[in-house]
C-alpha cells in the first residue's frame, strides 16, 4: 500500500471535522457501517457524528452536514462535495483518489459509472476542502509519484458520454449539423457517428439523418437514450461537459 502524504498544509489542531472523499454511494454506506461500530468503542471519538453525502440522498439527509454538532463529524462524500456544495468546519481531508466517472461504450452503447482514479485539478480540488475558513490537513491515500502520473485535468463530459441525446437536442432547435456546432470540446466524428447510429436504431431519425415523426416527438433526453446506469444531467450543446469548477480543461484558444 502506498505512503499516504498530504497536503493543504497547516499546523494539526484538535479541532474541526473530517471529511473523507469516496467512490460511490456502496462505499460510502460500508464506511458508515463499519466506522460507526469501530468509533462506538472509542472513549474520544464514540460520540463523533458520521454522515453519508451524496447525490441520491433526500434533501433533508444532505441539509444534516449542515446542521450544528458540538462533537466531530465525519462526513463520508462523493465528488458532490468536492464543488458542488461546502461542507462547514471541515479542518481535515481523506483524499481516497477514486470517483466514479460516466464513460459510453461505442461497443456496447451503454454508459457506465466506473470507478477511475481522479485528476491531479480534481485532487487539488479535494484538498482545497479543508482549507476554506482555516488550515488544514490533507491525507491522499496515494503516492506522489502516483498523483504526478494522473492527468492534469478530468476529461469533458462531452468527450465520455453518448451524444444521442446531443444530437436529438440540437435538431430539434434548429441548430444546424453537430460537426459545424463550435463545442468548447469538440467531439469525435466517430461519437458523432455513433449518435447518429443509435437514433436511426431508435427510429429518431431516418437514413439520411433527418428528424422521423418518432424523434420530432420524442423529448430529448437530458444524457442520451443510454440503456444503462448513469449519473443525473448529461452532455448539452456548447458547455457540455464542462462545470463551474477548475477540474476541466482550459479553452481552447481560437475556440467559441
Amino acid at each position: 500500500m502506498p505512503t499516504p502524504w498530504t497536503s493543504c498544509g497547516g499546523q494539526r489542531r484538535r479541532g474541526g471535522h473530517i471529511l473523507v472523499f469516496l467512490p460511490g454511494e456502496r462505499e460510502i454506506r460500508e464506511a458508515a457501517d463499519h466506522l460507526r461500530k469501530h468509533l462506538s468503542h472509542q472513549p474520544v471519538m464514540r460520540n463523533a457524528e458520521v454522515l453519508p453525502l451524496f447525490a441520491r440522498l433526500s434533501q433533508a439527509e444532505q441539509d444534516r452536514v449542515f446542521a450544528a454538532h458540538s462533537g466531530r463529524r465525519v462526513v463520508l462524500a462523493t465528488n458532490v462535495a468536492e464543488t458542488s456544495l461546502t461542507v462547514p468546519g471541515i479542518r481535515y481531508v481523506i483524499d481516497t483518489g477514486t470517483a466514479r466517472v460516466k464513460r459510453y461504450s461505442f461497443r456496447s452503447k451503454v454508459e457506465q459509472l466506473l470507478v477511475e482514479p481522479i485528476s491531479q485539478a480534481a485532487a487539488n480540488q479535494r484538498a482545497g476542502r479543508c482549507g476554506r475558513v482555516a488550515n488544514g490537513i490533507c491525507i491522499r491515500l496515494y503516492d506522489e509519484k502516483d498523483f504526478a502520473g494522473r492527468p492534469r485535468f478530468t476529461d469533458p463530459e462531452i468527450l465520455r458520454s453518448s451524444l444521442a441525446g446531443v444530437i436529438l437536442r440540437m435538431k430539434s432547435l434548429h441548430l444546424g449539423l453537430v460537426a459545424h456546432f463550435p463545442f468548447i470540446e469538440a467531439p469525435s466524428p466517430r461519437a458523432i457517428a455513433d449518435g447518429y447510429q443509435l437514433l436511426n436504431e431508435l427510429g429518431a431519425v431516418d437514413d439520411d439523418n433527418e428528424l422521423t415523426p418518432t424523434g420530432a416527438g420524442a423529448r430529448p433526453p437530458a444524457a442520451g437514450p443510454a440503456r444503462g446506469p448513469h449519473d443525473p444531467g448529461g452532455a448539452h450543446p456548447r458547455g457540455a461537459g464542462r462545470g463551474a469548477d477548475d477540474r476541466r480543461r482550459p479553452e481552447r484558444a481560437g475556440r467559441a
